[in-house]
């Protein structure tokens, strides 16, 4: 599996399993569930250089913490748990849902979130220094609120499919055109910080540990390490194609308010080196969080599915 220093999570297309299991649930799924591609929208620190610590709670409250993994953990539940998303029963997929949502509790994947990025940080003060300083702006303030409500507006799927037309509408209008011209700030945004290739990674880094956490369970018979491997990694262009329609998707939804002149000096400060930086830090918080979720989930259906046969 490749390096994941640099990932987030990302939601990707149904993906089979075996044709004999016809599974369909994608682990890339988490993937909307951690499509967090901003340097603003969270950090945790213990002590910034200020005359005082900074508290994790105050930090907590002031990047909507709370608010955003409640949303993660309603897209991961929706999606994993909705009926043919897994070869389960019926009868089974009450239990399945109770049981992706003790997997999926938002408060344990917030204090393991905020642990993770405290190690990232560590070493880098005056990386987070940097961040706190522009979530702390007028342009911070309102970039976190915009990406936060906008996620929470997605989880509508009539929505959703609003924000995908638009795509599809910004991608085939006239090139001086309006629509057009913010996309193309959008695809500066995404690019500035290699946004599409860290969440191909992590989707094929989360992809990976749903099978390995399925093997594990006895549900993967015949098949090793290297064939889960080649699996995971034949679905690496369905991958691609699918982060890119909603990233770009969802930016050009959340970012609808921003002037130009807003666009410009937000794509300055993520391709800052401590924007950079901190985009990077907070992707490998994602990558541990959200690449052991998928392992559990794995483990948790492979039980499912065993005892189903028996």
């Amino acid at each position: 599996m490749r390096e994941s220093p640099k990932n987030t999570v990302c939601v990707g297309p149904s993906l089979g399993y075996q044709e004999s299991m016809s599974i369909s649930y994608s682990p890339l799924r988490i993937a909307r569930a951690t499509l967090l591609l901003v340097a603003v929208l969270v950090v945790l620190v213990l002590s910034v250089g200020t005359a005082r610590p900074v508290q994790a709670q105050d930090l907590s409250e002031a990047y909507l913490l709370p608010e955003l993994f409640a949303i993660m953990s309603d897209e991961s539940i929706a999606a994993i748990g909705a009926e043919g998303a897994s070869p389960l029963s019926d009868a089974g997929l009450v239990e399945w849902r109770a049981e992706l949502a003790a997997i999926y509790d938002p408060d344990r994947m917030h204090q393991r979130f905020m642990e993770a990025l405290a190690d990232a940080l560590a070493s880098h003060p005056e990386i987070t220094t940097d961040a706190l300083d522009f979530a702390a702006s007028a342009l911070g303030r309102r970039v976190l609120r915009l990406e936060v409500s906008a996620r929470e507006a997605l989880l509508e799927p009539e929505i959703d499919d609003a924000a995908r037309s638009a795509l599809m509408h910004a991608r085939h209008d006239r090139p001086d055109a309006p629509a057009a011209h913010r996309l193309a700030l959008v695809r500066e945004r995404i690019a500035v910080n290699d946004l599409i290739e860290m969440n191909v990674s992590l989707g094929l880094n989360t992809s990976y540990a749903y099978y390995t956490g399925m093997a594990t369970e006895g549900a993967a018979s015949g098949l090793g390490p290297l064939d889960l491997l080649a699996l995971v990694q034949a679905q690496e262009e369905d991958i691609r194609h699918d982060i890119i329609d909603w990233i770009e998707s969802y930016f050009l939804m959340a970012y609808q308010p921003l002037s130009d002149e807003e666009m410009r000096a937000y794509i300055a400060y993520a391709a800052s080196p401590e924007g950079d930086a901190f985009n990077r830090a907070m992707f490998r918080a994602f990558d541990t969080v959200f690449v052991a979720l998928s392992h559990q989930v794995g483990r948790a259906l492979g039980r499912r599915l065993m005892t189903e046969e028996l």
